[in-house]
């Protein structure tokens, strides 16, 4: 698999639509979009469209054919998603991914000077904000219908021009040497205010689900409040900041940080390799300090290859892709029919923030409000 240009740094839901013969007669499976064969890949049609069953998520096996490059500007980093690309190419002999691996907001720059001239397919994020910014902007292709049904609108655009693909929280990472869960807040604020936190609390404040976060904190309390929280949180809490989610968790599990703020499922990967590690997870008590946020895919208007990128999202949506952010990443799925297997708590145990994830799109005013009250790395 090939890097383009650029290196790394550093609650219902719908039911995912497969097919039986019986249901499409002479169309072809859930997914197998016509003119691959030939090469071809029209731009203003998805291709047939096959009927629902009363089924939950499909099998790949169930899905057409990958065949052809397909160029994916990736803000997910190479160790969270790369395996799932190999696993994907290693099905398809002439099927190849090219992804483009940087952060999040670097990506969103680029898509946003690049317009439908970008050589991208598709856009891979960490965080469903850059997603909403990107529909905002018109540069993300509605959906076809069946990918748009196959996740519930909770973790979706409504509108069909982006979908989540696997789900995370956010959390209270915390050493169980030096707390317990019963100690913690359930109130996301008094983590900038409470002493016993001073010297010993961290954030990332580089993560796309953090200026989620931030842009959910501003939605609901109001951007002075967030100022004061982001101020407290560096001039008196005097957080450690982190650029890597994975050494952020790492450093709690070892002792060096006591309390992080952070993504459940990089506590989780922790726990799961090792069930004696001294880290476990808090949540907040439905509060932006508990914001559920989705990694999500969009395929760009100026995509050469719509249709393939189409087919791809649907093997992400499908059984084993949805099993792998489950048992590789501890992510949560999105669709029906799997469930999350794992050492953190389900999502039916917590008291997420209900929030529109299409509300998080202002990521610039976000990252502008860190970098002026001094939370940047």
């Amino acid at each position: 698999m090939q890097q383009r240009h650029r290196d790394q740094t550093g609650v219902g839901r719908r039911q995912f639509l497969g097919t039986t013969a019986a249901s499409v007669g002479t169309l072809a499976i859930a997914g197998c979009l016509g003119g691959f064969g030939s090469g071809e890949d029209p731009f203003d049609d998805y291709g047939p469209q096959a009927a629902p069953v009363e089924s939950s998520a499909v099998s790949w096996d169930d899905l057409g054919d990958l065949e052809g490059e397909l160029t994916i500007y990736s803000a997910r980093t190479a160790d969270q998603i790369n395996p799932l690309f190999e696993e994907i190419e290693a099905e398809y002999d002439d099927f190849e991914i090219r992804p483009d691996y940087d952060d999040e907001g670097d990506q969103l720059a680029s898509l946003l000077e690049e317009g439908e001239n970008s050589p991208a397919d598709l856009f891979y994020t960490q965080s469903s904000g850059e997603l909403a910014r990107l529909k905002d902007e018109a540069l993300a292709r509605e959906l076809p219908e069946d990918v748009i049904d196959a996740v519930d609108d909770n973790y979706s655009d409504s509108d069909g021009h982006w979908t989540g693909t696997s789900g995370r929280v956010r959390a209270i990472q915390y050493n169980t040497d030096e707390f317990s869960a019963e100690e913690l807040p359930d109130d996301i604020f008094e983590y900038a205010t409470d002493d016993r936190f001073q010297d010993v609390i961290s954030t990332r404040p580089n993560s796309g689900t953090f200026r989620s976060f931030i842009v959910a904190m501003i939605d609901e309390e109001g951007e002075d409040t967030t100022r004061e929280w982001v101020s407290n949180m560096v001039n008196e809490q005097n957080a450690t900041l982190y650029s890597s989610g994975s050494a952020q968790a790492e450093a709690v599990a070892n002792g060096e940080q006591e309390i992080a703020l952070g993504n459940q499922y990089y506590a989780g990967r922790i726990v799961g390799n090792d069930p004696d590690a001294p880290l476990d997870v808090a949540f907040t008590n439905n509060d932006p300090g508990c914001l559920f946020n989705v990694s999500g895919i969009a395929i760009l208007e100026g995509a050469d290859k719509p249709n393939l990128a189409a087919e791809f999202t649907r093997h992400v949506l499908a059984r084993q892709g949805q099993e792998f952010f489950v048992d590789t990443n501890g992510e949560y799925p999105v669709v029906d029919g799997v469930d999350y297997v794992g050492s953190l708590p389900a999502l039916d145990e917590i008291n997420p923030l209900e929030f529109d994830l299409n509300k998080l799109s202002n990521v610039e005013h976000a990252q502008d409000l860190l970098r002026e009250e001094g939370m940047t790395v």
